[in-house]
């Protein structure tokens, strides 16, 4: 990366553009991401999930969740979590401090559901929550429906099950990886703008 490539405007841009990639391609190491909490116990707790959305004005990432899952009541009471992103290709990390909220029944998680394909919506069909004890390795989804995917109607009793959690950036921590030199930039949202300071990487 050269240092016309290095000016924190550019680099914002480039983060911002990558996001908005990632939304659409399954390909981008950006799909996937880890996101972090605080759990029940009172200790982090850390899951891969996948970026279904991002809006740039707002600065919000979203991700669905069963509405069952503990990390819906654990984001309820501390709102306050964090994102990873790290792209191989890139050679760049990203670390989010978020603030997190729960989207149920709302025209959010209602567009969202739309947009959702039908095997994806299997997931929100198993008979019991996520996490719960079983005697055997299940998912708890009907047998009926093991192998394939739901029909139309049969995935909507999914629905109330799905939730969205919509995550609003407030810093951003942007570390590159190169062997001519790390570099490291921490962008902060404040008065509605964002400010940038270099890091020691």
């Amino acid at each position: 990366m050269d240092n016309n490539n290095l000016k924190p405007e550019i680099i914002l841009e480039k983060i911002w553009a990558n996001l908005e990639k990632a939304v659409v391609d399954r390909k981008h190491e950006y799909h996937q991401l880890y996101f972090s909490n605080i759990n029940k116990e009172s200790m982090p707790d850390t899951r891969t999930v996948i970026l279904r959305n991002f809006i740039r004005d707002k600065k919000n990432i979203y991700f669905h969740t069963d509405l069952r899952s503990n990390k819906v009541s654990e984001i309820k009471k501390n709102d306050k979590c964090f994102l990873l992103f790290y792209s191989q290709k890139l050679k760049e990390q990203l670390r989010m401090t978020v603030v997190s909220s729960i989207h149920y029944n709302d025209d959010i998680t209602l567009e969202a559901w739309k947009k959702t394909r039908l095997m994806s919506r299997k997931c929100y069909l198993s008979n019991n929550a996520p996490g719960s004890l079983s005697e055997i390795p299940t998912d708890g989804i009907d047998l009926s429906l093991k192998g394939i995917e739901p029909d139309e109607k049969e995935s909507e009793k999914g629905y109330s099950n799905f939730a969205v959690v919509v995550n609003k950036i407030n810093m951003i921590d942007w570390l590159y990886l190169s062997s001519n030199g790390h570099k490291r930039l921490a962008f902060e949202l404040k008065n509605q703008s964002w400010k940038s300071n270099w890091k020691i990487p």
